[in-house]
């Protein structure tokens, strides 16, 4: 359906991998170097040419390698798998459990699972429960540690789409079913494209309401579903 071969498939999956980890362009040579895919530099830098030709990757300087583009960063999200997703779960729901019994009131512990929720996924975390007309909004830090940031404008960006989510935030109170990610441009309210969205509707003592995790579009999507998912099914049960 998406017009790729099985090897440029493997490849694609790669740079993004190896983007999300590094920041960094990937080269042919770096794929070559640390994966034994059994074909040459040159194969491999043909097939990224091609991976560009068709809108998945992007050349951000002559010399360098190729980083994802929001078609690329789309393709790697739709097919994600996270072995550790069990493991993950177990973690979380120990740890909610311990402040279920160490925070006291409603409010604070939803400060305290959205500041997890932050802390886990090295991204801005927001919970939103309209009945109460709560906003809660922590990882401010952790969001900022990211290199993306070190350009100011980025920054002044960012604020920018959190205000944006806000201020569009009923909008997606409807919604149900897995967690919802917006890549850059996908966004549905927001002209900055250089960040992405998770969302989903969740339930918090019978009330509805809804996480997000905002930040760069280089993001640990698989750990990042699969975190947001997991706090929804510990805070339903």
């Amino acid at each position: 359906m998406n017009g790729l071969s099985d090897r440029q498939k493997i490849i694609l999956e790669l740079v993004v991998r190896e983007h999300i980890q590094s920041a960094n362009p990937i080269s042919s040579k770096f794929i070559e170097k640390e994966y034994d895919l059994g074909i040459s530099p040159a194969t491999i830098r043909g097939e990224m040419y091609d991976l560009a030709e068709k809108g998945y990757l992007f050349q951000p300087h002559t010399s360098s390698g190729r980083i994802p583009t929001d078609k690329g960063y789309r393709f790697f999200v739709d097919l994600l798998s996270y072995p550790e997703a069990k493991h993950l779960e177990k973690q979380l729901e120990r740890k909610i459990k311990q402040m279920q019994k160490e925070v006291a009131g409603k409010a604070h512990f939803m400060r305290e699972f959205t500041r997890l929720l932050a802390h886990s996924s090295s991204a801005l975390s927001l919970s939103y429960f309209p009945r109460e007309n709560i906003i809660l909004k922590e990882g401010w830090a952790e969001v900022f540690r990211d290199p993306e940031f070190e350009d100011v404008e980025k920054i002044h960006a960012f604020v920018d789409l959190v205000n944006d989510f806000e201020e569009n935030i009923d909008v997606f109170l409807g919604e149900k079913g897995p967690v919802r990610v917006y890549i850059g441009s996908e966004s549905p309210f927001s002209k900055k494209h250089d960040f992405s969205i998770l969302i989903s509707s969740c339930n918090f003592s019978r009330k509805k309401g809804i996480l997000a995790i905002l930040g760069p579009k280089r993001m640990a999507y698989d750990k990042n579903i699969h975190l947001v998912e997991s706090i929804i099914k510990i805070l339903k049960d």
